[in-house]
């Protein structure tokens, strides 16, 4: 392979790689919720595995942006921009539930619906779910355009 095909190809294995992973948690997310014995079971391996999906949710579009820089394609720039910009922002919400699910005597899942602490956790649950799918189709839209403007 020239250097310059691998040149290329770097970026689009790393857009690759944070669109699958997006993908792969949305989808096992529900899985392990079908299969988990308890709610309790699932939402700990459910939250491990997005522990690792954070790393590559900032890290990709990171190094991205940087390779991009160079070029400096502004529309894609702030694609990335914005896909850095969920991910921090999705790491942080993921935070506030790890605490909320850690200051609760019980399961989050045992309490009343009406509960406090069970809506301000369903409020991040939803919004940390809608910034996966947020960076998702960011990937998606990166991979998209980089390849339009190849």
């Amino acid at each position: 392979m020239q250097y310059a095909s691998r040149v290329k190809a770097i970026p689009r294995l790393i857009a690759a790689l944070w669109l699958g992973a997006g993908a792969f948690i949305l989808i096992s997310a529900a899985a392990v919720f079908r299969a988990a014995g308890s709610p309790t079971v699932a939402a700990d391996v459910v939250g491990a595995l997005l522990g690792r999906w954070h790393y590559i949710a900032l890290g990709a579009p990171v190094l991205l942006l940087a390779y991009e820089w160079k070029r400096a394609r502004a529309s894609i720039i702030a694609l990335l921009f914005a896909g850095v910009l969920f991910a921090a922002t999705q790491i942080v919400v993921d935070l506030r539930i790890r605490a909320i699910r850690a200051s609760s005597s019980t399961p989050i899942s045992s309490l009343d619906r009406n509960d406090p602490v069970r809506r301000r956790f369903g409020i991040y649950h939803g919004v940390s779910s809608m910034l996966l799918l947020l960076q998702v189709v960011t990937a998606a839209v990166n991979i998209a355009r980089r390849d339009t403007e190849a």
